[in-house]
């Protein structure tokens, strides 16, 4: 009798482990896959905007400061749903390293960019000064974003190599790193 009550124990735990987990953002999640996915089609998205704004920024400033008001109420949603977010098996890194990432971009989008923006606006980027400040804007941002896409890739990878997924490449970064050279 014990050996049977041992054995539906396991069962039912060893079950529970691999059953849908559903988080306060009303999203299921069958597989780390599906998990993984849902964090990556958010950071996508985030990309494309921001080489849209990018695009934007080129040819009308006005147009690209509304669209930074825009764009930062859109990743607030998406923090918020990464939030709702349950861990993954008990892991929460991936989508802890996501909220991290996706709060930076909230932050330069709401600071720097604003303050490149401003100087374009106001002729800036035609002086010596300007253009050292723009540069230093750029700089500074570079270097925090390599620090969280780092850590968010880190975590993506232990995440794939813990639940045993293959990991594909993303074209969207792709086209940013080319942007980029």
């Amino acid at each position: 009798m014990k050996n049977l009550l041992l054995i539906i124990i396991f069962a039912i735990g060893f079950t529970a482990c691999d059953q849908a987990v559903k988080g306060r953002n009303d999203v299921v999640y069958k597989s780390a896959g599906q998990y993984n996915d849902y964090i990556v089609g958010y950071q996508t998205i985030l990309m494309k905007n921001l080489v849209s704004l990018g695009e934007v920024a080129q040819t009308n400033l006005d147009s690209a400061y509304k669209m930074l008001d825009k764009f930062i109420l859109d990743i607030e949603d998406k923090i918020a749903s990464i939030k709702g977010m349950p861990p993954f098996k008990g892991d929460s890194s991936l989508r802890d390293a996501a909220i991290s990432s996706f709060e930076f971009y909230k932050k330069i989008s709401g600071n720097e960019y604003k303050q490149i923006i401003n100087i374009r606006n106001n002729g800036g980027d035609s002086s010596e000064d300007g253009i050292a400040e723009l540069k230093r804007i750029v700089d500074q941002m570079t270097l925090e974003e390599e620090r969280f896409d780092k850590t968010f890739h880190n975590a993506q990878k232990d995440f794939a190599d813990k639940n045993h997924m293959m990991l594909g490449e993303n074209e969207m970064q792709k086209k940013i790193e080319k942007m980029k050279e």
